[in-house]
């Protein structure tokens, strides 16, 4: 159902922007040589940026997507061990009503035995069970573990995407800076380009002596230009992946409720039912961990 926010596209303007992150401590070096350059030239530099930090973001962001594929497994893993556990206490529950007579209608779940289902054998959320309501109780706590997996990567996509803003202002500011106080003219992207050096990381067009000033300020524009528009592909792609595991966690969450409001007189039938109505709720999940994880291994 929310596959279309997973699509190899966001992933692939992902990979785009953490290229150019992974290529920032060489672009960050050549602009240093260019500063360093000006001032042994006699310019008056300006106070640029602090690099190490903007280094130390950006190594933080570029191992994002190394890590989640481990982390997205993980929690996979956590999410299918409640929904087997649910499918098969649900199964079990089911065959019960089918042998009790109309169907557990007036079979009440504290007088069921709870050795009768797998559950019992634990291990277990909280204490020990002793009965079939506790059972619920427990099942309702796996459902809220398995949410909790994915709120953390939901929390490290947020996380990205708060990282992602302050790398991209702080490179920008970077290259945006006057290089000098003597020539405030240029920025330091256009005073980079104006003087005909090598093409920055990021940048898939060059600029030669040969070209006139103008074209040189040109390339610089559209070197900025592609910075924003891959910085604008990650933050949707991240904001994506949010929106994705916030659906995921409210089929988890919605389920976790309904077995909460369960009180310990209902019926075999009456659960049977509400189970049946949980199964609807979950049956999206699995496919979506399915395609979660193959999305964080393309």
């Amino acid at each position: 159902m929310f596959e279309f926010l997973l699509e190899e596209r966001h992933r692939a303007a992902l990979k785009k922007y953490f290229s150019v992150l992974q290529a920032l401590p060489d672009t960050l070096a050549l602009l240093k040589r260019y500063s360093d350059t000006l001032q042994s030239q006699g310019h008056l530099l300006t106070t640029p940026p602090d690099a190490e930090r903007l280094k130390v973001l950006a190594s933080f962001s570029a191992g994002y997507l190394a890590r989640l594929e481990s982390q997205v497994s993980a929690a996979a893993k956590v999410c299918n061990a409640c929904l087997n556990d649910v499918a098969t206490f649900t199964a079990q529950c089911r065959l019960l009503g089918m042998e009790t007579p109309r169907h557990g209608r007036n079979v009440y779940v504290r007088s069921l035995d709870f050795k009768r289902f797998s559950l019992a054998g634990g291990p277990w959320i909280s204490s020990a069970p002793k009965d079939v309501y506790g059972l619920i109780h427990d099942l309702h706590l796996r459902l809220r573990r398995a949410r909790f997996a994915l709120l953390d990567l939901k929390g490290l996509s947020d996380e990205l995407r708060l990282d992602t803003q302050s790398i991209f202002q702080r490179f920008v500011h970077s290259l945006m800076i006057n290089p000098c106080q003597c020539h405030p003219a240029y920025s330091r992207l256009q005073g980079w380009y104006v003087q005909g050096l090598s093409t920055l990381p990021g940048m898939s067009a060059s600029g030669s002596a040969d070209n006139a000033e103008s074209t040189r300020q040109s390339l610089a524009n559209e070197h900025l230009q592609a910075l924003t528009v891959i910085r604008a592909g990650a933050y949707s792609a991240i904001n994506n992946l949010s929106d994705f595991l916030y659906a995921t966690c409210r089929f988890l969450e919605d389920s976790a409720d309904e077995l909460l409001r369960l009180g310990p007189d209902i019926t075999l039938a009456q659960l049977n039912s509400e189970l049946t109505m949980t199964e609807h709720r979950l049956e999206e999940v699995a496919p979506m961990l399915e395609h979660l994880q193959q999305w964080s291994r393309a």
